[in-house]
């Protein structure tokens, strides 16, 4: 399998023949306000330019995995670029109804043996901050991807780390583990997505994984670094575990 970082928590993933777009923000930077009730009020969103033309992204895609619709994860551009028969995959009926909204045709809400070919998808736990930020940061989810010629792959979205992301490792013990981890947070109620901490909390629990960083230096409320990261992870002897691609790198797995 191969990743292609595009930009926060955009990326491709090339798994078992096909090309997955995930959580498309194809806007151009700046194109829309930042986050509210958080830092750095005076940067518009995106924070940096695509590292290439987005039509070239959705060119050959075969699938599209949203974890939820915020406008970080899927804006207008990628509404109005992506193929309106393209295959997309939501978590709920909320989200397939939003999508489809926008002229979408082939939306499925992921289940529990969803199949894209003969690619298996289940939809996984998660928390996009603790319990008494879910109001107001709203629902996600994770996917695992599974194929005999290829690695389990999980990608744990918008999520802290808690019991839910344990038990998702448990149950499918993934080889490669995609962590949103630019430890995104407001003013108030904490980190909404994982941070340096979960992160490495993460890489404790499954030792045997191979981790790729995303969800970084892409918003206004992205608190964690890329530099950070690598430092960590260099000083507690991690550095051979996990990628940390830049925008347009491509790694292989």
């Amino acid at each position: 399998m191969k990743i292609q970082q595009i930009r926060n928590a955009t990326i491709i993933i090339e798994y078992a023949g096909k090309r997955f777009l995930v959580d498309p923000m194809l806007g151009e930077k700046g194109s829309f306000a930042p986050f509210p009730f958080s830092h750095h009020q005076e940067l518009r969103n995106p924070l940096h330019d695509l590292p290439m033309k987005a039509e070239e992204i959705v060119d050959k895609i075969d699938c599209v995995l949203l974890t939820h619709l915020h406008l970080d994860h899927i804006d207008n551009t990628a509404y109005k670029l992506l193929n309106k028969k393209v295959h997309i995959f939501v978590q709920d009926e909320q989200d397939r109804k939003t999508v489809m909204s926008h002229g979408f045709t082939n939306v499925e809400i992921i289940g529990e043996e969803s199949r894209f070919g003969d690619i298996r998808l289940t939809k996984t736990e998660s928390h996009h901050g603790h319990w008494w930020m879910l109001p107001l940061a709203g629902h996600t989810c994770g996917y695992v991807l599974r194929h005999e010629a290829e690695p389990v792959c999980y990608l744990a979205g918008d999520t802290i780390w808690y019991s839910g992301v344990r038990r998702n490792i448990d149950r499918w013990h993934p080889q490669v583990i995609i962590v949103n981890a630019g430890g995104n947070k407001f003013y108030i109620g904490g980190h909404v997505i994982m941070h340096i901490p979960d992160v490495m909390k993460a890489m404790d629990y499954a030792p045997w994984a191979t981790f790729v960083a995303t969800h970084l230096e892409g918003v206004n409320h992205n608190q964690v670094s890329r530099a950070a990261i690598r430092e960590e992870v260099l000083k507690c002897g991690k550095k051979d575990r996990i990628h940390i691609p830049e925008d347009g790198e491509i790694i292989e797995l």
